[in-house]
Formats: structure tokens, sequence, C-alpha cells
């Protein structure tokens, strides 16, 4: 009886060697692979020619920052971009580091206005204003030269403190390790620790554990994904349907209900996306896929850290977000204070949240802790 299954010897009845058939075969395996390779450099070429976005009225948010400036890095020549919030004449100068995508407008900015805080909210490398790391350089380490750089320029030579959001908690905590020196102290928010082996996947949605599970495996197919999605990833108009795949129904509702917060995010991707897809890209490879020769610290390396003893690092999170889980964060928490940090973990209770409300519950936290 026939089994089903194609063999050799059928090919050799079809009058068909075995070395021609393996030659047709790698044949149609290299012609395909050519035409999405091919895809891939002509989309490519595509964003790359693109010229750069302009922010269009119909996202304008009302009062969302006090001032923006660029000025030029001294020692590279690369533009540095950063937002200004708060009260420009404030001590409590906080360094604010944005998430994936993310950009210098911080959506809780009106909340702060003429509060006793000066958020510094910088665009990193390749995002809003802020100019690409230089070639053999990555986002992480620009990043940290940008941050120590704006210090200089703005002539603030007091302490600071250092506020990171989602995929912003690792660079804090990457610029606290750099010049501990330098923090008064240390604020991750729903951080991204995706990597790290203690996180539960379970507690994932739906959209993230698709992409980190392809972006850890898979680093180069994720990034020609990205590459031929660009279209659809810079469309930033349904950033609340969005959310119930790629967070939780709570911050779905919470959008619906603040459309001035909402529109302050949809503002925050767009600038993501002003130069194109290629800064978010090289940022999400970065600390999704570590795929560079040259990798910023991750979770997993703050055992190895030094000088960090005392430093006061204060981790919030929900239970109930679904996009960077607060599993990740009980282990982050572990790992601090095995380094010698003086870490906290802080557990916001009360209704269904997720993960965009740590934002607005961190900044008050930072404001009644810090600026009292």
């Amino acid at each position: 009886m026939y089994s089903g299954c194609f063999t050799l010897s059928d090919i050799d009845r079809m009058g068909i060697s075995a070395p021609v058939f393996r030659t047709i075969v790698v044949g149609i395996l290299a012609a395909g692979a050519a035409t999405y390779a091919a895809s891939i450099a002509v989309t490519h070429r595509k964003h790359k020619k693109a010229s750069p976005r302009s922010n269009p009225p119909t996202l304008s948010y009302p009062d969302y920052a006090l001032s923006e400036h660029t000025f030029l890095s001294p020692s590279t020549g690369r533009t540095i971009s950063w937002a200004e919030y708060g009260s420009p004449e404030s001590k409590n100068v906080v360094i604010y580091e944005h998430g994936l995508p993310g950009s210098r407008i911080l959506p809780v900015g009106p909340n702060i206005k003429g509060k006793d805080i000066r958020v510094l909210a910088m665009d990193r490398p390749g995002i809003g204003f802020t100019s690409l790391p230089l070639t053999g350089r990555t986002v992480m380490e620009t990043a940290i030269s940008d941050v120590y750089e704006l210090l200089d320029h703005l002539e603030i030579s007091e302490k600071v403190i250092l506020c990171g959001f989602s995929a912003g908690g690792p660079h804090v905590l990457g610029i606290m390790f750099t010049h501990p020196e330098k923090i008064r102290a240390t604020y991750c928010l729903g951080p991204a620790t995706y990597l790290d082996e203690k996180i539960n996947w379970d507690d994932l949605a739906a959209g993230p554990k698709s992409t980190n599970w392809w972006t850890k495996n898979f680093p180069c197919y994720t990034a020609f994904d990205m590459v031929l999605r660009a279209d659809k990833i810079v469309d930033c108009s349904n950033i609340i349907e969005s959310m119930k795949n790629f967070s939780s129904k709570g911050d779905a509702t919470f959008l619906s209900e603040n459309p001035v917060e909402a529109k302050g995010w949809q503002n925050v991707n767009y600038e993501a996306y002003r130069q194109g897809i290629t800064g978010y890209l090289q940022s999400c490879m970065e600390i999704f896929g570590r795929v560079s020769t040259n990798p910023w610290p991750v979770v997993g390396d703050i055992v190895h850290q030094k000088g960090i003893e005392g430093q006061k690092v204060v981790i919030i999170h929900r239970e109930s977000d679904h996009l960077t889980p607060a599993s990740g964060s009980r282990d982050l928490i572990r790992r601090l204070k095995a380094a010698g940090a003086d870490a906290e973990f802080v557990f916001p209770e009360g209704p269904e949240g997720g993960h965009f409300q740590a934002l607005n519950y961190g900044m008050d936290y930072i404001l009644a802790c810090e600026c009292a």
C-alpha cells in the first residue's frame, strides 16, 4: 500500500536524479529567500529616503511641556533633544527615560505643571529629534552619554533622580551603574525585564507574548518583519484598540476615559517614529533580542555591578500589568539587593490597572517621596 510519502525512489521513477532534484529544491528556496530579502531592501530604502515627519495639528497636546530644546553634543556633533516639565526653578531634577515606542513627550506633563519638580524628558538616540548612535555604538551606550552631556550643558551639578518607564527602566539602571555618585534615587516604573529567567510568561498578553518569543529566538526575522510592517507600526491612530491586545483591558479603559492623556500617548508614539523606524528597531533589538556585540546591562547582569551599594532603587509595578509582567520586577529587586542596592518594591493596590497607569502612579510617588 502506498504510504503517502514522497521518496527518492519515486523521483527516480520520474526520471529525475537525486542530485538534480536537490538542486531544484535548493534553487526554489534560494529564489524565495532572495525575493524576501529584496522586498525588505526595497521597503527599507523607501523609508530611509522618506522625509522626516512633522507633527500634524490634529495631534496637538495642550500644555504637555513647558518647553522643548535641542543642542549639539560637543563630543560627537550629534543632536540631543529633550522637553522640560514641572518647574524650571526646582532643584528636584528628574531625568525621564521613555519606553518603546516612546519619546520626550510625557503624557502626565500637565499633572505636574508648577509643582516642585523639574523633569527633563529625553528623546533617546534615533527617536524624536535625537540623532542615531554613531557607528559601532549601541543605543544604551549613547543614551548614557547623552544624559551626562545634557547635565553638563545645563550646568546641573546636584544629584539627580532617574525615572524610567517600561523599556526605560533598564536604561535608568544602566545610567545609575555608570555614575552612581551622581544619582540621588532611581525609579523603575513597570520596567521591561523580559530576558530574565524568573519571568512568568503566562502573565503576558497575547501580543507581547508572541512578539517577545520571536524577538528572543529569531531576532533577525523580527527585525525584517518590523521593517516590512513599518507603515502599520507608525500609524498611531488606534492606540486604545491596540491596548486590548498588547496590555490589558484596564489600560484600554483608562485611556478611553482620559481622552487628553490618550491623545498624549498617541503623540508620544508619533514622535517615536519622527525619523522613521530605524531608532525604534535598533532599541528593540538591543533590549529584547540582545544581538549587539556589546550589549548594555540588563537585569541578568546586575549581579556583576560594583559601586551601587546603598543606592536607592524603587520598582513600581502592578500585578495587572500584562505587557511587562511584575514577576520580572520581583526578581529584579532580588538581584539589586544582592548587589548591595537599597531596593524597594512598591505594589500599587486598587482596581484593574495595567501598564500605563504605572507612569501616573510613579510620578505621584516621586513627588511625595522626593519633592515634599
